[in-house]
């Protein structure tokens, strides 16, 4: 479970809270209204690809347990 865990929490730093986002705004030439839309991609893109994965392991059994 750690990987599915460490893609879900990897997509957290493209949200605006975190440090980097507001100093990359004005290097990209974003303000922070034109910026949601990415935002929201590389957020929700990162969610649905960590669910797909703990759905395609739980389907599979590699989060099975052996016992």
């Amino acid at each position: 479970m750690r990987q599915p865990t460490a893609l879900g929490t990897g997509t957290l730093d493209a949200l605006a809270h975190n440090g980097t986002v507001p100093l990359l705004l004005p290097i990209s030439k974003q303000t922070h209204a034109r910026s949601y839309c990415d935002t929201f991609m590389t957020v929700s893109v990162g969610v649905l690809i960590s669910l797909g994965v703990i759905f395609w392991g739980s389907l599979f059994g590699s989060f099975r347990s052996n016992l």
